[in-house]
């Protein structure tokens, strides 16, 4: 005789079709409407941890690489690594160039390291990808003319050195960029890679400020504003 499991199924299957299913258990009044709720509920914080996730939202000024962006035109062009921007919208603001040391006025290349930056930005249309605003109130960031890195441009020109100091200015990838531009520069000994020992600008303000009675190279964007 077959057990009474296999005989319903038995009967079921010669009957009209319709297979015999498990009684779904009954939920208690308002389970439907507490279950979308809680569905309704996962949704928004999921939502919530992925606005909050890096890199999803914009980061507020200061907080790391290309903090905002601040489209303007450069009014002028101070020295090496830094400018005066005409922001959109009026005002002034001193720019100092990400990632870069250009040679400070006196230095050798000095000149020519302004020359190279005024010929790629002045009265040019521009936009910096702002990081933070420096002790002189000046804005840091990278520099861009027509998608073209005024940074970048300077270190291959070999008029500028990539400031290894402020490498959490750039992303990791920027900063790998900037080396590599710096390194091959050198080794093509262009601009003032043609000298045998270039002195930094670090270590040239470092010898100004311990001179007595010397207060150092004045800041290009800040000297300016004032």
């Amino acid at each position: 005789m077959q057990p009474l499991a296999g005989a319903l199924t038995a009967v079921n299957d010669r009957g009209d079709g319709a297979r015999e299913r498990p009684a779904r258990p009954r939920r208690p009044p308002g389970a439907a409407a507490r279950l979308r709720a809680g569905a309704h509920a996962m949704v928004c914080a999921f939502a919530l941890s992925l606005a909050a996730a890096p890199g999803t939202a914009q980061a507020a000024p200061g907080t790391g690489p290309s903090a905002f962006d601040a489209p303007g035109s450069v009014a002028r062009v101070l020295d090496g690594d830094s400018v005066l921007l005409r922001v959109a919208g009026g005002g002034l603001r001193g720019v100092r160039i990400a990632g870069i040391d250009a040679p400070e006025k006196g230095q050798p290349y000095a000149d020519a390291s302004r020359r190279a930056l005024l010929a790629l930005l002045h009265e040019r249309e521009v936009r910096v990808e702002v990081v933070k605003t420096d002790r002189f109130d000046r804005w840091v960031g990278r520099v861009f003319v027509e998608n073209r890195d005024a940074g970048l441009a300077q270190l291959r020109a070999g008029l500028a050195w990539h400031f290894t100091r402020y490498d959490a200015d750039l992303a990791p990838a920027v900063r790998r960029r900037y080396a590599r531009a710096e390194r091959q520069a050198r080794l093509r000994a262009v601009g003032l890679w043609r000298d045998a020992a270039p002195q930094p600008p670090w270590e040239h303000r470092a010898k100004a400020r311990a001179t007595p009675g010397a207060s150092g190279p004045a800041p290009g964007g800040a000297a300016a504003i004032r």
